[in-house]
């Protein structure tokens, strides 16, 4: 069961067809169950859309599946895609299932840990009933160690059948050659500087640090006679984003902002940054870091979890931002930044030969198959209890 094509999850989307897909190929039967667009495909806007689309997902999809499973043998395993449709948890829980934890920051802003972060009252009751869903499951594999330690500060039942998966990579990022990488973006309509750029790729949520991003990128252009350009690679940029953007212009830097580019144009990207920026404060597994690993480039991120986890050793650490700190910490991420970017070529390239390594740790192929360990085994620990429950 995965998020409906109208949610607008590109990456939910292409990790549910990754395990549709893994599956099939293993030999098993695998279907994907995603609500259909029917409540939200009448003529409305905004925030009354969004409220249609609820309708679909949480009344109308699970009826539909409840009449649907009565036709479901009983030890065929239910999987949900991701642990925020937990709202469907009721159609799972007395059935063998698997949830999937990507990341728990809007639970865990609805536990009160991100104080200058609050919820609307809709979010807080939505984020309630994601929590409620959530606490009926047993089984579950999480994205990172640091999703899993959330995972059982959350759950207060400390699930046992709970496992760490790092995600593999949905699309075969590689390092493109500059000529190709070049023409590449040349056909997507955003022409590049042959001797790279900077690059950040993330949405306008808190927790990817975009202001911070382009805070950094302004230190950097006051220390530097002639800075590369940033490109911010994600969602629409706010008027606060844009006013940063102009002040970069008037000390000789330039930032563009992009959305809507194809994966492929995000490849060649990833293929001529010079540094791909990843300040995040907070992630559940951080998939541009392995993303632009992939493809050679630099990574500079954040000094915490999970950010360390999935980098490694391959990346430059940036401490973490603390409030009220913006431009002191800003400075002192353009100092790193500055020393990465006069690395001399041989340290370059062997940053990223190491880094192409690194990311072959995360490969579809891999992750499938501990996927398919797991569901197998949630499938013989429910027949074993079946076993027992007939017996007594």
């Amino acid at each position: 069961m995965g998020h409906p094509a109208f949610f607008g999850s590109h990456s939910m989307d292409r990790f549910a067809a990754m395990i549709i897909d893994g599956m099939r190929a293993r030999g098993h039967q695998a279907d994907l169950w995603t609500p259909a667009a029917v409540m939200c495909r009448l003529p409305a806007r905004g925030g009354l859309r969004k409220w249609l689309g609820y309708i679909d997902q949480y009344i109308l999809f699970p009826m539909l599946a409840l009449w649907r499973l009565r036709k479901v043998d009983k030890d065929t395993l239910l999987v949900l895609a991701d642990h925020a449709l937990g709202i469907w948890m009721p159609l799972l829980r007395h059935r063998p299932h698997v949830v999937h934890c990507h990341d728990f920051i809007a639970l865990r802003t609805l536990a009160g840990e991100f104080p200058e972060q609050g919820l609307s009252a809709s979010g807080h009751t939505y984020q309630s009933l994601i929590r409620w869903g959530l606490l009926q499951g047993k089984a579950f594999i999480a994205v990172s160690n640091k999703t899993m330690r959330d995972l059982r500060r959350l759950h207060p039942c400390a699930p046992e059948a709970a496992w760490v998966v790092y995600n593999g990579m949905n699309y075969p990022f590689r390092r493109m050659g500059t000529t190709e990488a070049l023409a590449c973006l040349q056909r997507a309509g955003v022409p590049a500087d042959p001797q790279g750029m900077l690059v950040h790729i993330g949405g306008n949520q808190w927790y990817k640090n975009r202001e911070g991003v382009l805070a950094l990128y302004l230190a950097y252009c006051r220390q530097c006679r002639e800075p590369r350009a940033l490109w911010m690679v994600g969602g629409d940029p706010t008027a606060q984003m844009r006013e940063q953007g102009e002040r970069a212009i008037a000390l000789g830097g330039s930032v563009r902002f992009l959305t809507g580019l194809p994966t492929e144009a995000v490849q060649a990207a990833y293929s001529l940054a010079a540094v791909m920026l990843f300040p995040s404060l907070e992630e559940g597994f951080g998939w541009p870091i392995i993303e632009a690993m992939a493809c050679g480039a630099p990574v500079l991120t954040t000094n915490r979890a999970p950010m360390t986890e999935i980098g490694g050793d391959q990346v430059q650490l940036l401490e973490p931002l603390a409030s009220g700190d913006m431009d002191a910490w800003a400075q002192r991420g353009a100092d790193v930044l500055a020393g990465m970017l006069a690395w001399p070529q041989a340290r370059r390239a062997e940053v990223a030969a190491r880094s192409i390594a690194w990311a072959g740790n995360f490969s579809a192929e891999k992750a499938i198959d501990q996927y398919e360990s797991i569901y197998l085994t949630v499938l013989a620990a429910a027949s074993v209890e079946d076993r027992v429950s007939v017996d007594a």
